[in-house]
């Protein structure tokens, strides 16, 4: 009688698992994007203050001391915390990728002391990215200077001036020069191969020409050591304010000799550096779009380079997850968001992400990288790969899907090509930028046989002081912080926001397109359940009839 009852209960066992076949609809079956506007809309500014905020902790000296948050330092550091803890807060999966880079710290104010005669006047010196440092009691040493032309141009030095550099002879002193002398091929070799053989102490950089005088400092990646010679001698390099640089070279002219103390105190070493990586799980975990953006910056409080992308990273992380959270969406497949470190020292933190995941890089179906958004004008580079998506087959590419959808909301988009310029870069062109990391490095990072993969950035323009005259951009100078979005309308929280929805629907787009797929996926999950079901209840099934044949032989 007992195993006659069960019969039943297998019977419906089976019924209940055949309902399994019917895949149920998604939450977002209808395209429905709604949700995100509305969450990105909900606080108007929190992407901005995520900005802010990163900025504010880069100019706290009492944490980053005088190296902002360059990769490898206290202020990236605190920023990784900063960024842990919101995404910990909001409940999504996080961990973090250790690896070995250079620690850098400033770890004292940079001055530098000038003995006018018999008195002497301490000033603030702003050094350059990655510098080397000086002793802890200084590099005393006579300066000199070494003059440009009144306007910068293409052309060779003029032979005035070519003489007079000629007549100087820099060795072992602190050279004085307008930066312009790199913008200029003619000018940088001159330049690079006097010091090459006459080896000063270090090197104090202004702006000499009518054309840049009026901008402020401008930091290069890596700046303090991307020149071999700067390297192979190990030069200090830092910026002086203008009213210094004036009264340097009128004492100069007047046949005075000046005497500086230079002080750059640098603590440098080999220690750890962090990836940070959030995911959302889709219904297909064998495919995931990753979006990214790096943290770290080059010396100064970086609110739009990079303070804005990683706003907009979080920004989308947190209106995805809530969403996720509250059952209004799934992704079709993973959601990977990914803060890269030691992006400006030649984008070291995604080449070793990629190093790290190249035995899955193919399942990444596009990478959008966030960086220095909040500019005037949205602007993206261009993807030479392209997707092809299982619902439309045919190849899609990234630049253009992302400028349909911001002309649909009415925004204006620009796009440039070129081969190196953000942490996209790496998987748009791995080999490209191994050899770029090996010659400024000489580290080794093995991703030169890695297959490329659609990526784009997203950005914005004016970037730099000099792009245009009607608006500055102001990224890699001291004018990239918060106080400038109300003097110069630099990053405000409206463009901001605008960006940073073109970056999700653009997801919520490339979710679309591969929405067949993941359901094709989960349709051969739910067969296999199904036949797993149905194989255990047939077995049960066979094993009572067996019993109740039995009992009725005894």
């Amino acid at each position: 009688m007992k195993s006659a009852k069960i019969v039943p209960f297998i019977f419906l066992f089976i019924l209940f698992s055949l309902t399994l076949l019917e895949v149920p609809a998604m939450e977002n079956e209808a395209a429905d994007v709604s949700w995100f506007r509305s969450f990105v809309d909900e606080d108007p500014e929190s992407a901005y203050n995520y900005a802010a905020s990163i900025s504010r902790i880069s100019l706290n000296t009492s944490l980053s001391h005088y190296s902002f948050r360059v990769g490898g330092s206290p202020g990236e550091y605190f920023v990784y915390r900063y960024i842990e803890s919101l995404l910990n807060k909001w409940n999504i999966s996080t961990h973090t990728e250790e690896f070995s880079f250079i620690n850098w710290d400033i770890f004292g104010e940079p001055n530098i002391t000038i003995m006018w005669g018999n008195s002497n006047e301490t000033y603030r010196i702003y050094p350059e990215h990655y510098t080397f440092g000086t002793p802890i009691e200084g590099l005393k040493a006579n300066i000199c200077h070494l003059p440009l032309p009144k306007h910068y141009s293409r052309n060779p030095l003029p032979e005035d001036i070519a003489i007079r550099w000629n007549k100087t002879n820099v060795n072992g002193k602190i050279v004085l020069i307008g930066r312009e002398v790199l913008f200029n091929e003619n000018w940088a070799i001159q330049f690079l191969n006097k010091i090459l053989i006459e080896k000063p102490s270090g090197i104090l950089y202004s702006w000499a020409t009518e054309e840049y005088k009026e901008y402020p400092f401008f930091h290069s990646s890596t700046g303090g050591r991307r020149i071999q010679v700067y390297k192979d001698y190990m030069l200090p390099v830092a910026w002086v304010e203008k009213s210094l640089t004036n009264k340097l070279i009128q004492e100069l002219e007047s046949n005075k000799s000046i005497i500086g103390v230079l002080k750059i105190p640098i603590n440098e070493n080999e220690g750890v550096v962090r990836n940070i990586i959030a995911t959302i799980p889709g219904i297909d975990t064998s495919k995931e779009i990753l979006v990214t953006a790096h943290y770290d910056s080059v010396m100064a409080s970086g609110l739009s380079d990079n303070g804005a992308g990683v706003a907009g990273v979080l920004e989308i992380a947190w209106a995805f997850s809530k969403a996720y959270r509250e059952g209004i969406f799934k992704p079709h497949v993973n959601i990977t968001f990914v803060f890269f470190t030691s992006e400006e020292a030649g984008l070291v933190g995604s080449a070793k992400y990629v190093e790290l995941h190249k035995a899955k890089i193919d399942n990444i179906i596009a990478v959008i990288n966030l960086d220095s958004i909040g500019s005037l004008e949205m602007s993206v580079s261009v993807d030479e790969i392209g997707i092809l998506a299982p619902s439309t087959k045919e190849c899609i590419y990234l630049h253009d899907l992302i400028n349909s959808i911001a002309e649909s909301m009415e925004i204006k988009t620009s796009v440039f090509s070129d081969m190196i310029h953000s942490d996209d870069s790496t998987f748009a062109n791995p080999s490209v930028v191994k050899s770029l990391i090996e010659n400024w490095w000489g580290i080794e990072v093995d991703i030169g046989d890695v297959s490329q993969r659609p990526a784009v950035m997203i950005c914005s323009a004016p970037l730099f002081p000099w792009e245009r005259e009607d608006y500055r951009g102001w990224i890699h100078t001291p004018y990239d912080n918060v106080t400038s979005t109300e003097i110069y309308d630099w990053v405000n929280p409206s463009r901001l926001e605008t960006h940073i929805k073109v970056a999700g629907l653009t997801i919520l787009k490339l979710l679309e397109l591969f929405k067949e797929e993941s359901r094709e996926e989960q349709r051969q999950n739910t067969w296999l359940t199904f036949g797993v079901l149905t194989a255990v209840c047939g077995s049960m099934l066979i094993i009572v009839l067996v019993k109740k044949r039995l009992s009725i032989g005894k």
